[in-house]
């Protein structure tokens, strides 16, 4: 028996280069943004509640210092009216936008409609560009290839320690594991990341490497 692990596409997924100086997806980030050009926490997935983005949306929400430090991006698909969207996806999108409201972040949190599948990549890049960090808070992850692509990337993690994280960032050396329900653990594995420089550097090769 020979075991294959999922990959990614390494032509599609790559660190930024002189040529992603420009990237067209920042311009969608400056109309929710007031200071665009801090480093981004990036969760990319699908509106469910397995996902766990509301837990995400209230670590951010109670931490000061995060939120000073970094702006969060939520991609969760595209849409044109939540309440069109079936009802899982709807409760999930409507209870981020209550707790932008509860904990005021406007012009801290981004929440875009839509997502061209080209432009996947472009965000990861972006992303690192900024000095950010990739989360994925999902309850349970059976594997994670969105941390392969962000590891491609050059981007370091912050993920759930239940499931294929483990053994992703257990090979590749390139971030930190959480507990998904423990909302000061996410808030603070987050501000580790991003405010060490040089273990983000050192996370960010290790990534590309692994």
């Amino acid at each position: 028996m020979a075991v294959v692990p999922p990959g990614t596409d390494l032509t599609q997924f790559y660190p930024p280069t002189q040529k992603d100086a420009k990237i067209s997806f920042a311009h969608v980030l400056q109309r929710f943004l007031n200071n665009p050009d801090k480093p981004i926490i990036l969760a990319l997935s699908r509106p469910d509640e397995r996902k766990n983005i509301i837990t995400l949306v209230e670590a951010y929400g109670k931490y000061e210092l995060l939120k000073d430090l970094a702006n969060l991006v939520i991609v969760a698909g595209s849409r044109d009216d939540i309440r069109d969207m079936e009802s899982g996806a709807q409760e999930v999108l409507t209870n981020i936008l209550v707790l932008i409201d509860v904990y005021d972040l406007y012009g801290r949190v981004a929440l875009p409609k839509r997502l061209l599948s080209g432009e996947v990549s472009d965000i990861y890049r972006l992303a690192t560009t900024s000095g950010g960090v990739f989360i994925n808070p999902a309850l349970t992850e059976p594997f994670g290839l969105t941390l392969l692509e962000a590891a491609a990337s050059g981007l370091p993690l912050v993920a759930t320690e239940n499931g294929g994280p483990v053994d992703i960032i257990g090979n590749c050396s390139n971030g930190l594991l959480v507990n998904p329900l423990d909302k000061e653990a996410i808030g603070k594995a987050l501000f580790e990341v991003l405010s060490n420089k040089k273990q983000w550097q050192t996370w960010s090769k290790n990534g590309i490497a692994g």
